[in-house]
């Protein structure tokens, strides 16, 4: 995965569904939390020096007749569906190479830490990753050994999409159907 895109997906995770259990990830959710404290949804606020952050709703919940929910990014042109309640944001920053890189999340994780999210990341220059780059490349995968992550990577003209559910504690990956879903419900809005 290209540095771009792994800075999204970091950030993404981080900022939307959680933090992996660890002190120092403890830290960086409530000094987050911190700094969105009283936004207003759709308020703009800058997390880092040069990186700001868009949180649309937390905790949000559009049920489906089986109990999953639709998850529709407020900005980001695509929905998915979820086992769980979500919650819907966008994270922007510039890159090293002076492009503006737009990331737009939903997801939600369990208590037991079981992270489900799908973000779309897009350069203001219109490319789909960074120019020195090789091309991205449609595919699904499992990350870890043992598997602890599955990931569906879609490019599309402009922009580079990834659904993950990854055990991040002590929930295992849920049931290969459930898994399925979410990987394959991902459809653009606009």
């Amino acid at each position: 995965m290209s540095h771009w895109l792994r800075h999204a997906t970091v950030v993404s995770a981080l900022v939307v569904v959680g933090c992996k259990d660890s002190q120092s990830s403890a830290e960086a959710k409530a000094k987050l939390e911190q700094k969105l404290a009283g936004a207003q949804p759709g308020e703009e606020r800058e997390v880092d020096p040069g990186s700001f952050m868009t949180m649309y709703r937390s905790q949000a919940t559009a049920p489906l007749p089986d109990g999953w929910q639709l998850a529709t990014s407020t900005k980001g042109g695509f929905s998915v569906e979820l086992p769980l309640p979500f919650n819907d944001f966008r994270f922007r920053a510039e890159l090293e190479d002076h492009v503006e890189l737009r990331t737009d999340t939903v997801g939600g994780k369990s208590p037991g830490l079981l992270a489900w999210t799908a973000l779309c990341a897009t350069r203001s220059d219109g490319k789909a990753g960074p120019p020195s780059a090789e091309p991205l490349t449609n595919k699904t995968e499992s990350l870890g050994m043992p598997i602890r992550a599955w990931q569906r990577t879609i490019v599309l003209e402009h922009r580079v999409c990834m659904l993950i559910v990854e055990a991040q504690g002590t929930d295992p990956l849920p049931a290969e159907a459930d898994i399925q879903r979410f990987l394959k419900s991902f459809k653009q809005t606009s």
